[in-house]
């Protein structure tokens, strides 16, 4: 079974968000964990980011400690880089333009990367609405989201 991951599972995790559990709970429930290299590039830009923004009420450390946490996890991920058969996709699936860039990227390498395996062994991951549906569309295995989890 493969297990796709966008930015918003992974993010709950390292920025000890309300929704920590759930995503620890399908980080864990996945045996071979997917993503594109787009997880990597947002991941750590957000992580940079919040620490930016909230420098005055984080310990000096917080920064290099998120780093590390975060490439020990990507360490499990296995990448796809955005190249012509994603940019294919994006050109032929006409519902990828109800989600934002980054988010039809994810889905479109989601696309590519379910070709491996039957539709019932391809889990997508996200807590994002739009992307969820969009992978419920597209007959993905989905992980559960509560209201308050939703982005």
């Amino acid at each position: 079974m493969l297990y796709y991951f966008d930015s918003s599972i992974l993010l709950a995790i390292l920025l000890d968000e309300k929704r920590k559990e759930s995503a620890l709970s399908c980080w864990n429930s996945a045996s071979v964990r997917v993503s594109s290299i787009l997880l990597k590039l947002e991941a750590i830009t957000v992580v940079r980011r919040t620490y930016e923004h909230n420098k005055t009420k984080l310990e000096s450390t917080w920064l290099t400690k998120k780093t590390q946490e975060l490439e020990e996890y990507l360490q499990e991920v296995n990448f796809r880089i955005v190249d012509e058969d994603i940019e294919k996709v994006i050109f032929l699936r006409k519902e990828l333009g109800r989600c934002r860039t980054l988010d039809a990227i994810h889905v479109a390498t989601a696309i590519e990367m379910s070709k491996i395996v039957p539709n019932e062994e391809f889990y997508f991951f996200t807590f994002d609405r739009e992307m969820l549906k969009l992978a419920k569309n597209m007959r993905f295995q989905t992980n559960p989201v509560s209201e308050e989890e939703d982005i």
